[in-house]
């Protein structure tokens, strides 16, 4: 121990006893200070700043009796406590040692014995003040850790609210078509988008895309994937280009693909675009590897459409085919879904999953909110993965 540390307090009333003991202390080079009373020991504790204490417990007195919120002082103080104990009881001991003490002397004891016990409590302050020190600096790292999550934390809730407001505003209403969605996302920022507007007054656009992936990264490939499909339908709607939205979406995923790959954002998507032609009852759709298919409901029940492709964003002279179909004259739904709804359907196979969604599809007669109730959607909790639903519905005399 330092030797401007070498200051020992003790507290004891009975002066044949405390006497040897300041002599045993003073011949080991230590600066004594005696006080008879706890009160008295802690109003020279700030000035003396003793390394040490000595307690002396009285033969009718027990360990047990000193008062807790003065045993929680020495405690926090970082000095070494020692009670001396007069025929202790094994509970005394027990309790010495549960309320801070790092040893104890019973009496009677010699010099000799005095002073082992002194020398071991020098290494239990030299160790405090490490430990202390190594409090210090994880305290202090802890709350740089804790600004940096909680700056993470806002900077994620902004970015939920820009994805927020640059999502369709539901439903939206057309002649005979309604067309909203449901995103439920495993994290403050989702990878799953959808989209959806109506352009030239006639062609119903739609898409879902599925980013690899969690976080701000997948996050800010769905807030660029909207602005370049914004982009593209203000240019053909600025230019009355009727011929091109006639043929969409061709060409729309492989345009996504060059400028997915341009970015080297190191990500891929899984997606569904199509396009309704609301004059002619017409429409086109392509799938990158999507999963599951997009599902039509009619009044005879629900089937997956068919379709495939490579996903966007890993080759770069990937092409994807445009389905076309004639739509049902009668009311009809279609419903797309991310992976992670398949994934929280109950069932022991995917096919098992994909035939469950189908019945859901049915139960709930072409109502985007009886089929997120017969999914129990909105008792979607800790999701693994992003889950997404978008549904077009057609009902004759809606409009």
């Amino acid at each position: 121990m330092a030797e401007d540390s070498k200051r020992v307090l003790i507290i004891s009333r009975d002066s044949k006893r405390y006497s040897p003991w300041l002599e045993i202390l003073q011949n080991a080079d230590w600066v004594t200070c005696l006080v008879t009373t706890r009160d008295e020991a802690l109003e020279v504790i700030p000035e003396f700043l003793p390394a040490l204490m000595f307690v002396d417990v009285e033969a009718d007195e027990h360990v047990i009796d000193i008062d807790e919120d003065f045993a929680q002082r020495c405690r926090d103080s970082g000095f070494a406590v020692i009670p001396i104990l007069i025929n202790p009881t094994p509970q005394d001991v027990a309790d010495s040692y549960r309320r801070g003490a790092i040893d104890v002397l019973i009496e009677p004891f010699d010099a000799a014995e005095m002073i082992d016990t002194v020398k071991r409590s020098g290494l239990f302050t030299d160790l405090y003040r490490e430990n202390l020190d190594y409090r210090g600096q994880l305290q202090r790292a802890n709350r740089e850790l804790q600004d940096s999550l909680n700056t993470l934390k806002m900077d994620q809730l902004a970015g939920r609210e820009v994805q927020l407001n640059i999502l369709p505003g539901q439903p939206l209403v057309y002649g005979d078509y309604e067309i909203a969605h449901k995103i439920v996302p495993s994290l403050y920022l989702s990878g799953d988008f959808v989209g959806y507007d109506v352009l030239l007054d006639r062609f119903l656009i739609f898409y879902m895309a599925d980013v690899s992936g969690h976080g701000a990264s997948s996050a800010f490939v769905t807030i660029m994937l909207s602005f370049m499909v914004r982009q593209i339908s203000r240019r053909h709607t600025h230019e009355d280009d009727t011929a091109a939205l006639e043929r969409a979406p061709e060409g729309l995923l492989e345009h996504i693909n060059r400028q997915v790959l341009t970015m080297k954002v190191d990500k891929h998507l899984t997606m569904i675009v199509g396009s309704i032609d609301t004059h002619r009852n017409v429409m086109r759709y392509a799938v990158a590897a999507h999963q599951p298919m997009p599902v039509i409901v009619t009044k005879p029940g629900a089937e997956f459409l068919k379709g495939k492709g490579k996903p966007v964003g890993l080759f770069e002279d990937a092409q994807w085919a445009v389905e076309e179909i004639v739509l049902p004259e009668n009311d009809f739904s279609i419903c797309v879904s991310s992976d992670g709804l398949l994934e929280c359907i109950p069932g022991e196979t995917l096919s098992d999953r994909e035939h469950a969604l189908l019945d859901a599809c049915v139960q709930a007669e072409m109502s985007h909110d009886g089929l997120c109730a017969a999914l129990k959607i909105d008792d979607i909790a800790d999701a693994p993965d992003d889950v997404s639903l978008l549904t077009i519905t057609r009902r004759s005399g809606h409009g």
